[in-house]
């Protein structure tokens, strides 16, 4: 197997949980891997929230191209026990099992798609620092969106806490962090203008 990238499961799950499952959407069906300086920058986004994390380079993490763009619905399912995924040769392979046995434990199509993601990805995300967790306003979410945030947080995160950053404005994105495993997972709501 020709070895493309390899990165931990878990962050690839979560990612798949951040997109739009509409077929005309195109890029925004997929998950984005894109080498930068200190890691890989994984993202997912629907248009209306979004997900990304920095997976530092080392042992579970690696890629080969600058950028990939590779389908959600093949990570969508959590793998049981699976620890890292290995992308290649139009094939996801989840590595892990119980305890410090690593066995092979599925492997599911991926091949990786031609269309492209927002460009403009990362000029969305505020910086937490420039935000004063004071709305001139109150900030309406979408309740779908938040409950799949906070699920997520809820499964995944190191300690089951989301941070809100809120901007001084109720039409600013709201950001909401939390780490797992040393990671830090960064979930960007757009709020939802509601008429009176």
């Amino acid at each position: 197997m020709t070895t493309i990238a390899k990165l931990p499961a878990i962050v690839m799950h979560i990612a798949a949980q951040f997109v739009h499952y509409d077929s005309c959407k195109e890029g925004i069906t997929c998950i984005h891997l894109q080498q930068r300086d200190n890691g890989i920058r994984v993202a997912s986004t629907n248009g209306h929230f979004a997900f990304r994390c920095l997976v530092p380079y080392g042992e579970s993490c690696f890629m080969g191209d600058d950028e990939l763009l590779l389908p959600a619905i093949t990570f969508k399912k959590k793998v049981n026990y699976a620890q890292k995924v290995i992308i290649g040769n139009g094939e996801a392979r989840f590595i892990g099992g119980k305890k410090d046995v690593m066995e092979m434990l599925e492997t599911r199509p991926c091949h990786e798609n031609e269309w492209s993601f927002p460009s403009h990805f990362d000029s969305f995300w505020p910086d937490p620092a420039s935000m004063n967790n004071a709305p001139a306003a109150p900030v309406t979410m979408n309740a779908d969106y938040m409950r799949i945030i906070c699920d997520t947080v809820s499964k995944f995160s190191d300690n089951g806490l989301v941070k809100m950053h809120l901007a001084d404005s109720a039409t600013s994105a709201m950001l909401l962090t939390t780490s797992m495993d040393g990671l830090m997972l960064e979930l960007l709501l757009l709020p939802v203008m509601a008429r009176a």
